[in-house]
């Protein structure tokens, strides 16, 4: 998560930027994010770097171009970042709108359903509330020998 407050890098966040690190590779990608290492997030990501090639007696350099998809570039090799274009303007109705597939967004949880909390004891409390210390519906309870506090002394001789 980017820091919180007036940054430079925060009003950067969903450009095009281009970042090259300290062995001279350039990564061009969409800024998602930054922590307070300058650790980068970027997605759509395309990696260029100058490969020398021997060809008989001449040396040419070649950049070479790699698609990688979401990086990681850590924060302690970057040398310089810059912004590269705009951010990608989205289609009507948001950006997910085109992605939609055919299901139902649903909240996920333990189970618990809402307010009324129906089959549970209430929310914070300490102590189970009345009617909760026995066993549950479809259960025994414990075996005769057994009292409501423990075991018995006559148990133990």
């Amino acid at each position: 998560m980017p820091p919180r407050g007036p940054s430079k890098l925060n009003s950067h966040i969903g450009h095009r930027m281009k970042c090259v690190l300290q062995d001279a590779r350039t990564f061009v990608g969409y800024f998602k994010a930054y922590d307070k290492h300058m650790n980068l997030i970027l997605v759509d990501c395309d990696e260029y770097r100058r490969v020398r090639r021997k060809k008989g007696g001449t040396s040419s350099s070649v950049e070479e171009k790699r698609t990688l998809g979401m990086v990681l570039l850590r924060g302690e090799h970057l040398v310089s970042m810059a912004v590269d274009g705009p951010p990608p303007q989205h289609q009507k109705g948001g950006p997910f709108s085109a992605n939609r597939g055919p299901g139902g967004g649903r909240p996920a949880g333990r189970g618990i359903s809402g307010p009324g909390y129906v089959g549970a004891p209430p929310p914070g409390s300490m102590a189970p509330a009345r009617g909760w210390n026995g066993p549950p519906p479809g259960m025994r309870g414990p075996p005769p020998s057994m009292s409501r506090g423990g075991y018995q002394r006559s148990n133990y001789y």
